[in-house]
């Protein structure tokens, strides 16, 4: 008798289930952007499945998100890391440091060759997942998302890429572009060699997109709200070492992201609608149509409120704190 297989679906009023892609260490927001993640998921709000590791240019990478992971109690989170050295940024203001710290931080994962490939774990995490239900929240390179959208079958699913992510994914939640118009190529998109990958990516995608612009976070300022933790919190670290940002501040490009995608609109944001598309060059342009598949966040209430709600949750103490090797 043929086998009936129906459709996995997610439960009502579930956490919001997140694969993370990171360049972290090109900036310090990707650590605070993981502080605020954890956060909520710590009150129940998101399940992260996964981290992936975008920029080929700084093996450290997976070791510091081990650390952050172990930091509120889940290092079990599912790593993966890009391979290569084309594209990515090799600034090492706090990668290295953390990553081979494990005695201070109690993580094992120190290099990209402790974790497996990026689109072997992006397939793993959305095969498992129920139908229509992940939002994959991409604050660094866009190689690793055109590769995984390109992939073809393999044992965990026997979807090709495109399939697979049209079948799992909510809604991709992306910091990149400015707009409604980009005088020049910005950072996800245009740098470090991801021009190339940025525009068949946006073109490709084959569901819904939300774009965090530069200019939804630049003007939020976070980073002294760590002062007062713990000096084994890796974030505190990275803020620290990446131009004293732990007293100076940075623009929350990140966090932005991380917040819509797990609270939604709430009373955050509002969205304009429409089309985005990607110059060769890596710049975004716009075209306003209601009924468009994107969407931009435009902020609905002030920065100094939304950094005080980002830096409220980047400074939350962990609710179930990993224990260190010492």
């Amino acid at each position: 008798m043929a086998r009936l297989f129906l459709p996995m679906t997610a439960p009502p009023n579930t956490p919001v289930r997140v694969i993370l892609d990171t360049d972290l260490g090109s900036d310090c927001d990707d650590a605070g952007a993981m502080a605020v993640l954890h956060a909520l998921a710590d009150r129940g709000e998101a399940e992260i499945l996964a981290c992936i590791y975008s920029s080929e240019k700084n093996a450290f990478g997976p070791g510091c998100i081990a650390a952050i992971n172990h930091y509120y109690g889940r290092g079990g989170i599912p790593i993966g890391a890009a391979r290569g050295d084309e594209v990515g940024d090799p600034r090492n203001d706090f990668l290295e440091a953390i990553a081979c710290d494990m005695e201070r931080y109690g993580h094992r994962i120190r290099t990209r060759d402790d974790v497996p490939d990026q689109v072997a774990v992006y397939r793993q995490a959305l095969a498992s997942a129920p139908d229509h239900s992940v939002k994959i929240v991409s604050i660094g390179h866009t190689k690793g998302l055109l590769a995984l959208l390109r992939s073809g079958p393999c044992e965990c699913s026997p979807a090709n890429g495109r399939e697979l992510v049209a079948l799992k994914v909510k809604e991709w939640v992306v910091m990149g572009g400015a707009f409604p118009t980009e005088g020049h190529p910005g950072w996800n998109f245009g740098a470090n060699g991801a021009a190339r990958y940025s525009r068949p990516l946006v073109a490709e995608w084959p569901g819904a997109v939300v774009f965090s612009g530069y200019e939804a976070g630049s003007d939020i300022i976070t980073g002294s709200c760590l002062l007062g933790t713990p000096d084994e919190n890796p974030v505190k670290t990275a803020y620290r070492l990446w131009d004293n940002a732990l007293e100076n501040g940075r623009a929350s490009w990140d966090q932005t992201a991380v917040l819509y995608a797990v609270r939604g609109l709430a009373e955050d944001w509002e969205l304009r609608r429409g089309w985005c598309a990607v110059e060769d060059d890596g710049r975004t342009a716009w075209r306003r149509d209601e009924r468009g598949p994107h969407a931009y966040l435009v902020k609905r209430r002030s920065a100094e409120s939304l950094a005080r709600v980002i830096g409220d949750l980047m400074a939350r103490p962990p609710e179930r704190r990993g224990v260190s090797l010492r």
